[in-house]
């Protein structure tokens, strides 16, 4: 029984830059306030699943107001409430947004912070397989990568051991995931239902640790997390009938729960910069609940320099699977769909190899003093013969206003990841953004 349930997954895509819009907020050292914000108008445009014809992706107008008010010397607090209407039932989804919230307390080398926050950890650019504290929405149509993060309620506490020292605690009450890329109208054999979320209890909750040291000449730092992944795996869920009487294969997410240990830095060497980050994945009963990832080591190394008004970004990338097994043939038709549904998931998390090798490269320049910027990131998986272009353009019309052009090209073989995610993701867009 083949079912064909590729049309349903794409894997975890990568982001495409690191640093957070919210950290362009300056400090609140006094009882005032810092108010500012954007709007803008997007427009996505690309193939449409399952035809050769394009359609609209995304179309809809945003404004984003961003708050952080001082509360003396104890701390300050910050919101981030966005506002968007566009395409009825898009991803991007149409209202009020609250994306993040929180606190800020201070007591002289101790702080915390407490409320829904977005919490990047890692180095590395576009993969870091140490940031697993807050889910992601790659689904997200925006030339800004840091939008497809996804806000969760966390509590976090720093403590400055030295001043150039510190160690860093959290704490995640509730699991949140990230947005799968599927698209639930592509097969009507197969119905997708709703993530199987764990219990709302203490045990079910997360946790994580970091302990950095910053210096002039660099950074380095490590950690260990021990909570849910924030992609779920998929499950079979058996078979069903719809209201015609057809019967369908029913697939689940179910979240797992690993622990990852991790360690990434930064230094520069000459007139290079050098960066890397390492995680040891540990998960249990993963031959026997085939939802979740196998344990495993994942690494990137990168240089980086700049020439005048040019840089590049150059890095590798790999994956090595412990307790390897060959995973199902695909393309059998006599595979059950548990077999397809495991297969899925090796993919999803980038293990149908034992080993896997990917390099990526981000050249960029600024022209016309900085006015009009060009970038382009691509990558090449060496093992899957996959690969990823995506090109952005950015003119300062003003000091307010600016406009992005750009687009996404994903390319894979057949029963690849990026062969799965192409309909979803393969498009052009357009964004006219004025910043207050």
């Amino acid at each position: 029984m083949r079912l064909m349930i590729w049309i349903w997954l794409a894997g975890p895509v990568p982001l495409f830059s690191q640093g957070l819009f919210e950290q362009a907020l300056s400090p609140v050292e006094s009882k005032g306030y810092v108010l500012n914000g954007y709007v803008r108008g997007m427009e996505w445009v690309g193939e449409k699943a399952g035809a050769s014809v394009w359609e609209q992706k995304s179309l809809y107008a945003e404004g984003a107001l961003k708050l952080k008010a001082g509360l003396g010397k104890t701390g300050d607090a910050f919101v981030d409430l966005r506002f968007r209407g566009g395409l009825p039932g898009s991803i991007e989804g149409n209202g009020a947004d609250l994306r993040e919230a929180y606190v800020n307390l201070r007591f002289g080398k101790l702080s915390f912070r407490v409320g829904t926050q977005i919490d990047v950890w890692g180095r590395a650019d576009s993969y870091n397989p140490t940031d697993n504290i807050t889910p992601v929405n790659p689904l997200f149509h925006s030339p800004n990568p840091d939008d497809m993060r996804l806000g969760n309620f966390l509590f976090k506490g720093t403590m400055a051991l030295t001043p150039s020292l510190s160690l860093e605690g959290v704490w995640i009450p509730l699991y949140k995931e990230s947005v799968l890329p599927v698209n639930k109208d592509m097969d009507t054999r197969v119905n997708f239902m709703g993530t199987q979320l764990p219990s709302v209890e203490l045990k079910n909750s997360g946790y994580a640790f970091r302990l950095n040291l910053d210096r002039p000449a660099g950074g380095i730092s490590l950690s260990w997390f021990d909570g849910f992944e924030p992609y779920p795996g998929l499950q079979f869920g058996g078979v069903s009938q719809d209201g015609e009487g057809n019967f369908r294969v029913d697939i689940a997410p179910v979240p797992f729960r690993e622990q990852v240990a991790g360690l990434d830095f930064e230094t520069i060497l000459g007139s290079f910069g050098l960066r890397g980050e390492f995680a040891w994945r540990r998960t249990v009963n993963h031959e026997e609940y085939y939802n979740r990832a196998w344990p495993g080591l994942r690494y990137v190394v990168g240089v980086d320099r700049t020439f005048g008004s040019f840089t590049f970004l150059l890095q590798y990338v790999g994956h090595y699977v412990l307790e390897y097994t060959e995973p199902a043939d695909p393309d059998d038709p006599a595979a059950s769909p548990v077999l397809l549904i495991q297969y899925f998931n090796r993919m999803m998390f980038r293990q149908l190899d034992r080993v896997s090798h990917l390099v990526s490269l981000r050249p960029s320049v600024s022209l016309l003093h900085g006015e009009l910027q060009a970038e382009v990131y691509g990558e090449y998986n060496f093992t899957t013969k996959e690969y990823l272009l995506y090109p952005k353009v950015q003119w300062k019309a003003s000091d307010q206003t600016q406009l992005s052009l750009g687009g996404n090209i994903f390319h894979g073989r057949k029963n690849t990841l990026y062969d799965m995610v192409r309909p979803l993701m393969n498009g052009v867009f357009l964004e006219c953004r004025l910043t207050f």
